[in-house]
């Protein structure tokens, strides 16, 4: 019986590479038409992706456009080349041919099926145009996306790329960005007011400590001073301010607020600052910063030794 079960086997796929070598040898000419019309969507594809690439640079610098729209430009155009191409093989090649007739058919049910299966798809894909049109943020500008932060370097028919800091990629589906909020530090202004707490104790003189920390500030190579921020236009009650903001147990809380030319500054200069007021706190008599104390009493009728 096994040995019956195999002759059948083989002879069932000898049939089938029989079948496959015989449609091969008779649709020869289609299939290498087929192939040629490959080759040339995937050349004529290149051919449009860098020619726009090119052109792109040369008509924002020309008619000031945006570069979302001419990346968004580049993937339709590239899409579109290969399904054309695809529809060519797909009408080429005999079996595909017939194939395409029954589907045709049955397009309401494929529709819905297709729909229901690729619903995330298209969401990414009707987010992708939107993003384009209504623009809440363009190639190039720096955004934060929940807990991420990052550049925009590319926006597509499905996802949108940020490049972080420490040098990550990270890929958003476009239906995710309309339903996150989006905060943009590029959008109209580069410029960005920074803000960080620095703690004292309470026996610190707080005039001491604000004349420091407004002298640091000033000094570090990031922060804009009054004659950049009015040169600039910006709307602003001091250049550069420390207030108090809270009182606490363990001590006061300083605010100090600096203005930065891009996002990516602000970090860099908060922990220089940071690091040299904490150097001048050191060297102050005038002002320290705060630790914690602890007090302990005991009843002195107790014998603590027996707890010992």
């Amino acid at each position: 019986m096994a040995l019956l079960v195999d002759i059948n086997l083989l002879e069932r796929f000898e049939q089938t590479v029989d079948n496959m070598v015989a449609y091969f040898v008779d649709n020869l000419p289609e299939l290498i038409f087929s192939l040629i019309i490959l080759m040339v969507t995937i050349f004529v594809a290149k051919i449009v992706d860098n020619r726009i690439t090119k052109y792109s640079g040369k008509f924002q610098k020309g008619m000031r456009m945006d570069p979302t729209k001419f990346t968004m430009l580049k993937h339709i155009s590239v899409g579109f080349v290969y399904i054309i191409g695809f529809i060519l093989i797909f009408y080429t090649i005999p079996g595909l041919h017939a194939l395409s007739s029954t589907l045709l058919a049955s397009v309401g049910i494929l529709g819905l099926v297709l729909g229901i299966a690729a619903q995330d798809t298209f969401g990414n894909i009707i987010s992708g145009i939107a993003l384009v049109f209504f623009q809440p943020f363009r190639v190039g500008d720096l955004i934060t996306v929940g807990t991420n932060y990052g550049r925009v370097t590319d926006v597509n028919l499905r996802q949108t790329t940020i490049l972080t800091a420490d040098n990550r990629y990270i890929l958003i589906p476009n239906s995710s960005l309309n339903k996150e909020t989006v905060i943009n530090w590029t959008y109209d202004d580069t410029l960005v007011r920074w803000s960080c707490t620095i703690p004292i104790s309470h026996n610190s003189n707080i005039d001491r400590a604000r004349e420091i920390m407004l002298e640091e500030a000033r000094k570090n190579q990031y922060v804009l001073s009054r004659e950049i921020l009015e040169r600039k236009h910006v709307n602003f009650s001091a250049d550069v301010r420390a207030r108090v903001s809270d009182v606490t147990p363990l001590g006061v809380i300083m605010l100090l607020d600096f203005w930065v030319d891009d996002r990516d500054n602000a970090v860099p200069a908060e922990y220089a600052i940071r690091e040299a007021i904490q150097k001048r706190f050191y060297d102050d008599p005038d002002v320290s910063t705060p630790l914690p104390h602890y007090v302990f009493s005991r009843d002195d009728k107790t014998d603590i030794s027996s707890h010992l």
